[in-house]
């Protein structure tokens, strides 16, 4: 028999904590099995407008089935070790597409503006981003990434970078093209 072929994944998680500066470390300390389930990268980002609200995004890249992954006791360890009682929801995807819209900001530097959305036709919402790459582009957007949940068709992670809190603050509260997509 055969093995599987890799295929990589997004895990995103947001929820609140008191001291949400202990996600960071608490990644850290779990560095070791994380990548033994195929992680190669764990993003925090903690809200600029509401404190304590944080999100965390983890790509692994694995043959392991996904349901092997998300039945791991290593994998929310550190959720654990920073004193989550209720384990929150988890968004799991595959990337649709990835669009590089500029200069990316400075490591550490990223802002992004995320969103879980429910789309009638995936193919058609892509359709959509396409065409708004330019509005986004002027808008300060500096990378577009959309991921397919993996347990239903019709839900995609939304995920834009951005260069500043000022332009991610701008895009939310103002921007007419914002209020069509989020």
């Amino acid at each position: 028999m055969g093995t599987a072929a890799a295929r990589s994944f997004v895990f995103a998680v947001e929820f609140r904590i008191a001291e949400s500066q202990r996600v960071g470390p608490a990644l850290a300390d779990h560095e070791a099995s994380l990548r033994d389930m195929g992680a190669r990268y764990a993003f925090v980002y903690e809200s600029i407008v509401e404190p304590g609200q944080v999100l965390v995004v983890i790509g692994v890249h694995t043959d392991r089935p996904l349901l092997e992954i998300l039945r791991s006791p290593h994998f929310f360890a550190w959720f654990d070790a920073v004193g989550i009682d209720d384990l929150p929801a988890v968004f799991t995807g595959e990337t649709v597409e990835r669009f590089d819209l500029g200069e990316p900001p400075p490591p550490g530097g990223e802002i992004v503006v995320a969103a879980v959305l429910r789309v009638d036709d995936v193919d058609e919402f892509m359709a959509r981003v396409r065409d708004s790459l330019d509005d986004f582009a002027k808008a300060g957007i500096r990378r577009t990434l959309v991921y397919r949940a993996a347990d239903t068709s019709h839900e995609v992670f939304f995920l834009q970078q951005l260069a500043t809190e000022r332009t991610a603050l701008h895009w939310v509260r103002r921007s007419e093209t914002a209020d069509e997509w989020l």
